[in-house]
C-alpha cells in the first residue's frame, strides 16, 4: 500500500475503532526506526556545532573532537520528527539509528564508510534489518545533483543550458527509476513483516525568478534566473520519480509505504534568494554545506515530514494492538528478483494483493463483537495535503506532534558561542523552544574542527 498524502491526526485516529493512545493501555510499545540516506537525510548545511564528532589524537598526542565527515546533525529533520513524537508517546520506546551520509549514492549505502579511519561506519543498508519504520532519502547523487548544482555555479548559462539535456537523460530514459525502484524493493526485503517505508524527494530550492538585492549577493551574480528554474525541473523530476518508484515497490511487495509528499515544497518561501532564506549560499567554511538547508530550512523540513513520521508510528502501534483494532499481518513479502528492467513499466502483482490498510475506517469485522460506538463525524476521509509550515498543532489530540522547534541556537538571538558543548550526539539535544522563522545565524566559533579535503569539498556540492 502506498500513501502519498499523510492524514491528519484527528482523521487518522477517527478513522481507528479503539483508542487513540499507547500510554492509555496496560502494553508498552517498542518501535525500531531506521534513519538513513544522503545529505538531505543527514543534516548537511545546519549549524557545525549539531554535527557528531569523533576524537581524534593528533602526532602530538592531543585529542581533538574532530566533525565527523558523514555531517549527521542532531537537527536533522527526521531526528527532530522523531523526537517530538517520543515526547507525546512516553510509554513507548524508541529504538532509533541514523546513520546517514552526506554524499551517500545508492550503492554506498552497501559499503563500509571510510573503511580504517577514525570515521568507519557499517554499511547503512544494515540498519534497515528488522526495522518497524525506515525513513529514507537517497538518489540525488545518483543524478548527479552536485554535479549540476557545480555547472550552474561555475558555468555561463549558455554552458548550463547545453549540458541540461545531459543530466535530464537518466531520468528520462527509466535507468533512474528501475534503479530507485530496485533499491526500495531490496530494503522491503529487509524491514519486520509490518513494518512502514517512509520514502523522501528533495526540496525545491530556487525561485522562479532570480531577484537583484538579495541576500545571497554572491550566487546572485553567479545563477541566472534561467538556470535556477533548470535547477528545480531537475530536483523536482528526481522527487517525481522517487514518488513513483514507491508507488511500484507498493504495488510489487504488498509493504506500507509513505511518500512524504509535503517534503517537497517545505522551503517554499525560504527559497535561496528570499527574504528569509531556508537554504545556505556558498560556504567558504564548508563547502559541503553550501546549497544545503540552513537552520531555517532544517526546521521547516521536519515540520513537513513530521505528519509522515508520526503516521508510520500510528501503524507500528496498531500493528502491536496499542492503538486500533488488531491490525491484519501483511502477506509474506516475495523472494528477491532481478531488478526491473530499465524501460520496464512496472504492473502490480495480480496475485499479492498486499495488505489491509491499518487504518481501514470500516469496520475491521463485521462479526458479532461490538466495538462500541464510533465518531461518526472524524472529518474527511482525506483532508488534503497539511500545510507543511503550520507551527500550531495538526490536531489537539494525545499523539500529534505539533511543530518542530528550529535548530540548537537559531532562534532571534543567532547561534551563540558553543565551544562548551562538547561532543554532540544525534540522539540526545534540547530542541529549545519553538520558533520557525528564527533570525539566520551568523557565523558559529564551535570550538571543533573540520577535518580536511574530502570527496573533493572544494570542487563539489554532494548531497
Amino acid at each position: 500500500m502506498l500513501v502519498t498524502q499523510t492524514l491528519g491526526i484527528s482523521a487518522l485516529l477517527g478513522a481507528m475503532a479503539g483508542t487513540a493512545h499507547a500510554d492509555g493501555n496496560d502494553g508498552h510499545g517498542h518501535i525500531k526506526i531506521a534513519v538513513f540516506g544522503d545529505s538531505y537525510t543527514s543534516g548537511e548545511g545546519a549549524s557545525a556545532g549539531t554535527y557528531s564528532t569523533v576524537q581524534v589524537t593528533g602526532a602530538d598526542g592531543s585529542v581533538l573532537d574532530v566533525i565527523d565527515p558523514a555531517h549527521r546533525s542532531a537537527s536533522a529533520p527526521a531526528l527532530r520528527a522523531i523526537d517530538k513524537i517520543k515526547a507525546e508517546n512516553p510509554n513507548v520506546t524508541f529504538e532509533v539509528t541514523f546513520v546517514p551520509v552526506s554524499g551517500a549514492t545508492r550503492a554506498s549505502l552497501y559499503e563500509t564508510t571510510r573503511p580504517g579511519t577514525e570515521f568507519e561506519h557499517s554499511p547503512q543498508i544494515d540498519a534497515a534489518n528488522g526495522a518497524d519504520i525506515v525513513i529514507v532519502g537517497i538518489g540525488g547523487n545518483d543524478a548527479r545533483f552536485g554535479d549540476m548544482a557545480r555547472t550552474v555555479v561555475t558555468s555561463r548559462e549558455s554552458t548550463t543550458e547545453q549540458a541540461f539535456p545531459g543530466f535530464m537523460a537518466p531520468l528520462q530514459d527509466g535507468s533512474y527509476l528501475g534503479q530507485q525502484t530496485a533499491t526500495y524493493l531490496d530494503i522491503a526485503q529487509r524491514v519486520a513483516p509490518n513494518a512502514t517505508i517512509v520514502t523522501l524527494g528533495y526540496p525545491t530550492v530556487m525561485p522562479n525568478e532570480v531577484p537583484s538585492g538579495s541576500s545571497s549577493p554572491l550566487s546572485e551574480m553567479l545563477i541566472s534566473t534561467r538556470e535556477a528554474q533548470m535547477v528545480n525541473q531537475f530536483g523536482s523530476t528526481i522527487s517525481e520519480l522517487n514518488e513513483q518508484a514507491t508507488q511500484a515497490a507498493a504495488d510489487m511487495t504488498g509493504r506500507y509505504f509513505i511518500y512524504a509528499a509535503e517534503v517537497t515544497q517545505a522551503l517554499a518561501g525560504h527559497e535561496l534568494f528570499s527574504a528569509q532564506e531556508g537554504l545556505n549560499g556558498i560556504d567558504f567554511l564548508n563547502m559541503q554545506g553550501s546549497y544545503h538547508p540552513n537552520p531555517i530550512g532544517q526546521a521547516r523540513l521536519a515540520n513537513a515530514l513530521t505528519p509522515a513520521v508520526n503516521q508510520a508510528v500510528i501503524t507500528a502501534l496498531a500493528y502491536q494492538n496499542l492503538v486500533g483494532p488488531p491490525a491484519p499481518t501483511p502477506d509474506p513479502v516475495p523472494a528477491p528478483t532481478e531488478p526491473p528492467a530499465v524501460n520496464t513499466p512496472l504492473p502490480p502483482d495480480p496475485a499479492d494483493p498486499g495488505p489491509l490498510d491499518p487504518v481501514d475506517p470500516g469496520p475491521a469485522d463485521p462479526g458479532p463483537v461490538d466495538p462500541g460506538p464510533i465518531d461518526p463525524a472524524p472529518g474527511p476521509e482525506d483532508p488534503g495535503p497539511l500545510d507543511p509550515v503550520d507551527p500550531g498543532p495538526a490536531d489537539p489530540g494525545p499523539v500529534d506532534p505539533g511543530p518542530i522547534d528550529p535548530a540548537p541556537g537559531s532562534g532571534p538571538g543567532g547561534d551563540g558561542p558553543i565551544d562548551d558543548q562538547g561532543p554532540v550526539h544525534p540522539s540526545a539535544i534540547d530542541l529549545g523552544p519553538i520558533d520557525l522563522d528564527p533570525v539566520l545565524p551568523g557565523p558559529v566559533d564551535s570550538g571543533l574542527v573540520f577535518p580536511g579535503p574530502i570527496d573533493a569539498w572544494e570542487s563539489e556540492f554532494p548531497i
